[in-house]
């Protein structure tokens, strides 16, 4: 049975190379602060690329000093259990919900890579035992299954691989199950570790900045790969006043196309059906929206194509927007959820985090992408849309929650 009881936000956890919280991850957005750096982890001397989005200074230990056990787990399900322990420690008093109500939907790209890339070392050189070894830690299932496993919940367990719209996705399928009565709560994300595979393809292909993605901006070279992780906590609002949880944001509208228009390009008419569809979802006009958060990779078919939807639902006035991955590069299966969480902090402080190394008006690009500083500003909506090759696209709209509104409509 299909219910319409409202989904709110009840957690929020990140890490990402600007911040390993999601407070401080914020902040550093807000204040422009952008981590593009040279590759370090990976020999890219042979690649026509040298950038990237790497963590440098993360230490599972410092996030679970009493489980030493986790430094041998794969670094996707590091980032992945770091952002999650955040996530559920926002509401101690989770523990009030069954455990067996409490579901798991994680997105990935790559997920473990070093672990087949390792497999593949090992079995190129003969070593087919040390290769299974390592190929031990890779199978995609794990990486929602550790999360259960740790954080002892078991209830239903999605593992979507719907690359850079894994995480808006995965908010999806949380919205299902909360609504068919199954579950009360579902931990929802994203996780990729930054990935030798992942960057070469990337660069084979030409689609790596020079220097640091600039999103929107005339003359831009690209985006750049990155890893990380984004948590999410959604939950039925009677789950949630029950237990008296601290309610973050409201989760109004969801939309999702699969336009299958090309494997690598992007489809003008499938981001727009996506986000036609969370508006009527959420029963809002396109006005309604006071920012969003876009995809933004800053390679110059998607900025386009996004441009492009966006002047289609918006003929005159624009609402502003901006791109997280200029900050942080595109953390790939991580990258929506890690996006999810900049607009709910959004809400809550009503300021934008701005497009940071922008340089130029593109004609092709007309849109406010709030240039290189942070904007302070009534915000109530917020949609945020992602989009994966192969034409996945996916969109989730969020309403800033009003605790004061609430009681006097309960009275």
């Amino acid at each position: 049975m299909y219910s319409n009881e409202r989904i709110v936000v009840t957690g929020v956890g990140v890490v990402t190379s600007i911040g390993k919280n999601s407070e401080e991850f914020f902040n550093n957005a807000v204040n422009g602060t952008v981590s593009i750096s040279d590759v370090q982890t990976l020999d890219v001397s042979e690649m026509r690329h040298h950038r990237g989005g790497e963590i440098h200074d993360f230490n599972i230990t410092d996030h679970f000093p009493d489980n030493p056990e986790l430094h041998e787990i794969g670094r996707a399900k590091q980032f992945a259990m770091t952002a999650a322990k955040e996530c559920l420690d926002c509401n101690q008093t989770l523990e009030q919900v069954d455990s067996f109500r409490i579901g798991v939907a994680l997105g990935f790209t790559q997920g473990e890579s070093k672990a087949l890339e390792d497999f593949s070392e090992a079995y190129t050189e003969g070593n087919l035992e040390g290769g299974l070894q390592s190929f031990k830690d890779y199978p995609p299932k794990l990486l929602s299954q550790s999360l259960a496993s740790h954080f002892k919940l078991y209830g239903p367990n999605f593992i979507i691989g719907q690359a850079c719209s894994a995480g808006n996705f995965c908010a999806g399928i949380a919205l299902d199950a909360l609504h068919s009565g199954e579950v009360d709560a579902v931990l929802t994300g994203g996780t990729d570790a930054f990935s030798r595979y992942c960057y070469a393809g990337f660069s084979r292909l030409g689609a790596i900045a020079e220097d640091t993605p600039r999103p929107f901006s005339l003359n831009r070279t690209g985006m750049v790969p990155a890893e990380g992780a984004g948590m999410l906590l959604l939950e039925t609002l009677s789950s949630a006043q029950k237990r008296g949880a601290k309610i973050y944001a409201e989760i109004v509208g969801y939309g999702e196309s699969a336009d299958a228009h090309h494997i690598t390009q992007p489809s003008a008419n499938g981001i727009e059906q996506a986000m036609r569809m969370a508006l009527n979802s959420a029963n809002l006009s396109p006005d309604a929206i006071d920012y969003v958060s876009v995809h933004g990779t800053g390679t110059n078919a998607s900025d386009k194509t996004e441009s492009t939807v966006l002047n289609s639902i918006y003929p005159d006035k624009k609402p502003p927007l901006s791109s997280i991955k200029s900050l942080i590069g595109h953390t790939m299966g991580a990258a929506s959820s890690i996006e999810c969480v900049a607009s709910i902090y959004a809400l809550n402080n009503q300021i934008l985090p701005p497009t940071m190394s922008f340089l130029e008006d593109d004609p092709e690009c007309q849109v406010d992408c709030i240039p290189n500083q942070a904007r302070k500003t009534k915000v109530n909506y917020v949609m945020k849309t992602a989009s994966a090759f192969g034409g996945q696209n996916a969109v989730v709209i969020f309403k800033k929650w009003n605790e004061q509104e609430e009681n006097n409509n309960a009275a």
